[in-house]
C-alpha cells in the first residue's frame, strides 16, 4: 500500500473520530435540549392546582422555563393507584391512603411537596340549602348527605364519628361528581352536603347556609391536617428520566412559591378551571389551603395522622412518614 493511500486511510479515520466524538459530546447536549414530556395527573381541585399555575401563568410559564412538556391525565380513581399504574409520571395523593400500606407505597412512590389544611383555617363544611328545616347535626337523622367521590376518605374519618357521636340513625350518603353540585338541591338529590374548599365556598356563594365547619380539626385532632402530597415514582426519578423529574421538580416549587404569594390569583385560577364565573363575592368565600415545597413539609402533622389512623386500625407504623420524602440530592443534575 502507498504512502497516500494510507495517509487517505488516516485522513478518513481520523474524520469518522471526529464524527464519533461529535455524536458522543453533542448528543446528551441535543437531547438536553429538547422538552422533557411529563404527564401530570389532575382534578378540579386545590390539590393539583400548581400543576396549573404552571401551565397557564402566562407572565412565568415555569413549565416552559423548564422545558417540560405537561400532558395533564385526568384523575378518574385513586390517584395513588393511576401513578403506581404509570398512568402519569407526577400526581397528588392524599396523605390518608400513603399511610395505609405504608411500606408497600413508600417503596413505590416518594413526595416532593405537599398540601396542609390548616387548624385555624377549617376548609371543610356541611352545606344546607337557603330553606333548609335543619337545626344542628342532629337534624341530620335520616336525611341525604352528598359528597364528593374524591372525598370518601374524609367520610370514612370524620362523618362516620359525626355518626355515632349525634346518633345520626338512618343518615344516607349519597356520592357526588363537582358538575352536580349547582343544581343538587333544586334536583332534591340530597338534604345536605359535606365539601371541602373550593366547593363550600361555592355553595355559599350560590346562596346555601352553612350548618357547621372545621370538622376535620374536631374529629382528627391532628391540629394542622396533611391533605395532600405531591408525588412521583421512584423508578420515573432514579430510572425512567431523571432530567424530567428534575425539570418537573423545579416548575413545581416555582408554581408553589407563585401561589402562596398570590393567593387571590389562586383562588382565581381555580375557579377558571372548574368553569365558574370568577367575582369577588365568590373568591371571598374561598379558602386557600396552605402549599408546602419539599422542605417545608409539615412531618409533625403527617406523623400525628399516622398515629391516629393506627389508634383506629388503619395503616401501621412499619415505616417514618420522613422515608416518605426525597432528598434534596435526588434531583440535582
Amino acid at each position: 500500500m502507498s504512502i497516500k493511500a494510507r495517509e487517505r486511510i488516516l485522513d478518513v479515520l481520523i474524520i469518522l473520530g471526529v464524527i464519533g466524538l461529535l455524536v458522543v459530546v453533542g448528543y446528551p447536549m441535543y437531547k438536553e435540549s429538547l422538552p422533557s414530556e411529563v404527564r401530570f395527573g389532575v382534578d378540579k381541585t386545590f390539590l393539583t392546582l400548581p400543576f396549573y399555575i404552571a401551565k397557564l401563568e402566562t407572565t412565568r410559564n415555569y413549565f416552559g422555563i423548564e422545558k417540560v412538556k405537561p400532558i395533564f391525565v385526568e384523575i378518574n380513581e385513586n390517584p395513588l393507584d393511576g401513578i403506581k399504574e404509570g398512568k402519569y409520571d407526577v400526581a397528588v395523593v392524599p396523605w390518608y391512603y400513603l399511610l395505609l400500606n405504608p411500606s408497600t407505597d413508600g417503596d413505590t412512590v416518594k413526595v416532593l411537596a405537599a398540601v396542609e389544611i390548616k387548624s385555624g383555617q377549617p376548609i371543610d363544611g356541611i352545606i344546607i340549602p337557603p330553606k333548609s328545616k335543619i337545626r344542628g347535626l342532629r337534624g341530620l337523622r335520616k336525611k341525604r348527605l352528598g359528597y364528593l367521590v374524591q372525598d370518601e376518605y374524609f367520610v370514612n374519618l370524620v362523618i362516620e364519628d359525626v355518626k355515632k357521636d349525634f346518633k345520626l340513625t338512618r343518615l344516607q350518603y349519597v356520592p357526588l361528581e363537582p358538575e352536580e353540585l349547582a343544581t343538587v338541591f333544586q334536583d332534591n338529590k340530597v338534604d345536605a352536603l359535606y365539601l371541602l374548599e373550593p366547593y363550600r365556598g361555592y355553595m355559599l356563594y350560590l346562596g346555601n347556609q352553612l350548618l357547621i365547619e372545621g370538622l376535620i380539626s374536631q374529629y382528627l385532632m391532628v391540629g394542622n391536617f396533611p391533605y395532600g402530597a405531591v408525588v412521583m415514582r421512584k423508578d420515573f426519578v432514579e430510572k425512567e428520566n431523571r432530567l424530567a423529574s428534575i425539570r418537573a421538580k423545579n416548575a413545581i416549587d416555582a408554581s408553589i412559591s407563585f401561589l402562596i404569594k398570590n393567593p387571590n390569583l389562586a383562588k382565581t385560577y381555580v375557579a377558571q378551571i372548574n368553569g365558574w364565573e370568577v367575582s369577588n363575592a365568590l373568591l371571598m368565600k374561598i379558602r386557600l389551603p396552605e402549599y408546602q415545597r419539599m422542605a417545608e413539609i409539615g412531618i409533625k402533622s403527617v406523623e400525628k395522622l399516622q398515629t391516629v389512623m393506627v389508634q383506629r386500625g388503619l395503616g401501621a407504623c412499619s415505616i417514618k412518614p420522613t422515608e416518605f420524602i426525597f432528598e434534596r440530592a435526588d434531583f440535582v443534575r
